[in-house]
């Protein structure tokens, strides 16, 4: 998945969608049981509690001071999930559209188009396209502005991945660029050590910028029906200020059971960011402590309908930074059902 700054993403509870319907999708298997067209669609419901000041719900809208994490905002949320894909008669090459398996356990959100070619039983490697989805991010164009209406701007993006699997090794290497329509951080606002900020100092918060990831993940059973999955990653993002540029290094466990009709997935992952130069606004170099608690269980075919998943999702995550302003907490829970075909 590509991984992003907490303070670009706009809907920090979209990652659930992509864990709808996928119970049984951690275990490696073929591409398909038969060729031609397949996919699952789903709509789960939740509620959320979130705190962070790049939340940009209308009640965040306004802040007093930079020197808090943003107010606490409870909100119902509603989201779709979708797959649609084309295996070969060989079944050796599938084709897809939509939210990708190797992403559904680590919380990432990530519309790709693409394609998997299996070589054997063990070896496969996938290209995907993620590309820019109009109106699914947004963050504030000057987050700094305190007692005033902060305003809304677009995130642009586009990405893509290459994964080569040898089974039970996957590595991956992900490239994403994103621009703000937008960028106005600390233009319009005395808060660099009280006075207004300098045209450098406003080019140290911009937050344009390239990221690359390197990871390494491996799945391997531990007990009849049970697998853990570890995941390894490096990233750098490389942006137009420097204050926005940051090293981060990944690394999560997950456990995941499969027992009848039951499926049940729990994973704890944890992230930390040291940026490269001193942010202009707090006078220190930003550090980040990320902390992620998911627990998935899915139950196949409810009332015996065929093809069916009813899931249950529940999401912790923390950042705990050396700056109160980018600190952040999300509680998300939901149900919902998914159908395959």
């Amino acid at each position: 998945m590509i991984s992003k700054n907490h303070r670009l993403l706009s809907l920090p509870l979209l990652f659930a969608s992509s864990l709808l319907g996928l119970g049984s999708v951690a275990i490696a298997k073929p591409l398909a049981k038969s060729p031609g067209f397949s996919g699952t669609i789903g709509i789960n419901a939740g509620g959320s509690d979130t705190q962070s000041q790049f939340n940009i719900d209308d009640d965040n809208e306004q802040t007093q001071n930079v020197n808090n994490a943003g107010e606490e905002i409870t909100t119902a949320v509603l989201f779709p999930f979708f797959r649609l894909a084309y295996t070969t008669d060989d079944l050796q090459t599938q084709y897809f559209l939509g939210q990708s398996p190797e992403n559904i356990l680590n919380s990432a959100i990530q519309y790709e188009l693409g394609v998997t070619h299996k070589f054997d039983k063990r070896q496969s490697i996938t290209f995907a396209y993620i590309p820019h989805v109009p109106f699914l991010k947004e963050t504030w164009s000057d987050p700094f502005l305190t007692n005033a209406p902060r305003e809304q701007t677009d995130i642009d993006s586009s990405a893509m991945r290459v994964a080569y699997k040898f089974a039970p090794v996957q590595v991956e290497y992900a490239y994403a660029s994103y621009s703000l329509e937008d960028e106005q951080s600390g233009s319009q606002n005395a808060v660099c050590h009280n006075v207004a900020c300098t045209a450098e100092q406003q080019a140290l918060l911009k937050r344009d910028s390239d990221y690359h990831r390197l990871s390494l993940e491996s799945t391997l059973p531990v007990w009849l029906g049970t697998y853990a999955k570890v995941n390894v990653f490096y990233g750098k993002q490389n942006a137009d200020g420097k204050s926005q540029s940051f090293d981060e290094f990944h690394y999560s466990l997950s456990i995941m059971t499969k027992y009848e009709r039951h499926f049940i997935s729990v994973q704890a992952a944890f992230s930390d960011r040291e940026y490269d130069a001193e942010n202009p606004i707090f006078g220190q170099v930003q550090e980040d402590d990320v902390a992620r608690y998911s627990f998935l269980y899915s139950y196949t075919e409810p009332f015996d309908i065929k093809g069916s998943n009813l899931n249950i999702i529940y999401q912790n995550k923390e950042t705990d930074a050396n700056i109160e302003f980018y600190d952040s907490s999300t509680n998300f829970v939901s149900v919902g059902m998914s159908y395959s075909f």
